[in-house]
């Protein structure tokens, strides 16, 4: 009986040292969320928040990496947060295999968003999600028992969120009602006096003074762009750099903006400059499912004279009536084209000036054809009316001859491919080849896994029978756990090569697929853009460049087309 019960004892000892390798490793993220509410309790600091996650990571073996993200300010009822987009671009990405919360509300507080990511977009993307407080685990067996639990913590987060959305929103009401401003900062020629209970504007009279200058020029004819060169000439800050900086005149060291015309046209248009406080521009109501949009005038709160002006109402009246003139005159007028409707853009996110590199802006002017009024659509660099002199670009080009310059192009990727005989099966074949190598490098080394796992087992029984002593299995146990993870780093290196060629050749299949579909066309539709296309560059010259997705695989295009003659 005595030696059984040493040898009993023998095996607990070794078990208690050596623990089974983990099946598969996971690279976390820590997402922290510290909420825009001002009664937010300590306990959820980000830090705090961190601090919990990283315990639980220490007593998971399995979890080999941790990554922080952390959004602060940010409200949980809507997904639009910086570091959780960089998050799901690192899961996307295949850097984050697991996601890691303190609990369910940091992650966020809309029911359907979050019932939605847990349940349908995190597993379909093989990602394992873990809520440390609501002791929830997407890869834990025991989870089918509390599916039920987790949707009704979801769903009381989202009527919280909801709930206090209410109550804000009707508190804020009152106060605009009174006549209180209850914005961040006044508008540019204006301080709050925080000192007041009402927080009225006073008049900053260095700023004010360009507020009146502003509308003199205005009022004696000159254009918004002709105000916008007249600033830039006097080396004036403009209002966000003069808000943080207090310098009314660009200095040395000070980051150099320039003077748009929307900001110019904004001030032009605000009657805060007339003493009136409006509230309501723009609106959300989460209780509501409503998201921040602009409103019509009919539902914004203007209090009269809440405030002393800064310009009589009698000129800001001319002012107005100028600029409505000019609208109402204008070949862009939105008025002349009210029954017109304005189609979507399809080059949205890929075109860009080449001169500048900031987006083209998607432009269109009413014109009439015999007795058809219709818009005539282009793209013009932004900087094009609000840049001086020596930034200037003035590209643009009329989106009929963007659509022939890129189906040129698009052709010569089609013959080009046709010639070599590459075709969405040539693509497959391709890809089984490329991809089975990968897949053999993954099961070798499962195999050595398996075969070391094998050997340990037979360890344990050699142990436990008395072949070996503990000296011996103490060092068996080094040396098998230095191979282990040397063999687990291996794996998880080779699965993520097969997981990118993989990946690489799905989406070059998917882009001849959608080059093809160009065959018959007059011109590309929006999917076929956003598939094959990264970038378009356009210089004033005519000059234009086209960046693929598929870089390493397509041929890249550089050309001109000649403006005037609108030949490529």
């Amino acid at each position: 009986m005595a030696r059984r019960a040493n040898r009993y004892n023998a095996v607990a000892s070794a078990s208690d040292q050596i623990q089974a390798a983990p099946e598969k490793s996971f690279r976390a993220g820590l997402y922290a969320r510290l909420s825009v509410e001002i009664n937010e309790r300590p306990s959820n600091s980000i830090q705090t928040q961190l601090d919990i996650m990283h315990g639980y990571v220490n007593k998971h073996p399995e979890i080999i990496e941790a990554f922080e993200y952390a959004d602060s300010g940010f409200s949980g009822t809507n997904f639009e947060r910086p570091n959780f987009n960089r998050l799901m671009d690192d899961v996307r990405s295949g850097k984050i295999n697991c996601i890691l919360v303190k609990d369910l509300s940091r992650f966020g507080r809309d029911y359907l968003e979050t019932t939605n990511y847990i349940e349908i977009i995190l597993p379909f993307l093989g990602v394992r999600f873990i809520s440390v407080n609501d002791h929830f685990d997407t890869d834990a067996a025991c989870n089918e028992n509390k599916t039920l639990e987790i949707a009704l913590k979801n769903l009381v987060n989202d009527m919280y969120a909801k709930d206090v959305s209410k109550r804000v929103s009707t508190v804020r009401r009152q106060e605009v009602e009174r006549g209180k401003f209850t914005g961040s900062n006044a508008p540019y020629g204006y301080v709050v006096d925080d000192k007041d209970p009402l927080r009225h504007f006073l008049i900053d009279e260095p700023a004010a003074e360009v507020v009146r200058d502003i509308y003199q020029m205005a009022d004696d004819g000159m254009s918004v762009r002709e105000i916008s060169l007249e600033l830039q000439r006097r080396n004036l800050s403009i209002p966000g750099q003069y808000l943080k900086t207090g310098h009314l005149y660009q200095e040395e060291g000070d980051e150099v903006h320039i003077w748009h015309i929307g900001t110019i046209a904004n001030i032009l248009r605000k009657e805060e400059y007339i003493g009136n406080l409006v509230h309501g521009r723009r609106r959300s109501r989460l209780y509501e499912n409503e998201k921040r949009h602009f409103t019509d005038k009919d539902e914004w709160v203007i209090t009269e004279n809440a405030h002393e002006p800064i310009v009589s109402r009698e000129q800001y009246d001319r002012v107005r009536a100028k600029f409505e003139k000019k609208v109402k005159d204008s070949t862009f007028s939105s008025d002349r084209g009210a029954g017109v409707s304005k189609k979507q853009d399809k080059y949205a996110g890929l075109l860009f000036c080449g001169e500048c590199g900031k987006r083209l802006r998607f432009n269109s002017r009413m014109g009439r054809q015999e007795s058809d009024t219709s818009r005539t659509y282009f793209y013009q660099c932004c900087n094009t009316y609000d840049l001086s002199n020596q930034g200037y670009c003035s590209v643009n080009i009329m989106e009929k001859m963007l659509d022939k310059v890129v189906m040129e192009a698009l052709k010569m990727q089609v013959q080009l491919f046709s010639e070599k005989g590459i075709t969405t099966d040539w693509c497959r074949e391709e890809a089984e080849k490329k991809i089975k190598p990968a897949q053999n490098r993954v099961k070798k080394i499962q195999a050595e896994i398996s075969t070391l796992e094998y050997e340990d087992f037979e360890m344990h029984g050699r142990f436990g029978v008395g072949e070996i002593n503990r000296e011996e299995m103490t060092a068996y146990q080094k040396s098998s756990e230095k191979k282990m993870a040397k063999l687990r780093e291996r794996l998880s290196a080779a699965e993520d090569k097969e997981s990118e060629i993989r990946k690489d050749w799905n989406d070059f299949t998917r882009g001849i697929e959608a080059l093809y579909r160009v065959n018959g066309k007059r011109k590309p539709d929006k999917d076929i853009l956003v598939t094959l296309i990264r970038k378009i560059t356009i210089k004033h010259s005519g000059k234009f460049t086209i960046e693929w997705n598929f870089d390493r695989k397509f041929k890249p295009v550089d050309g001109s087309y000649v403006k005037g003659a609108k030949k490529i």
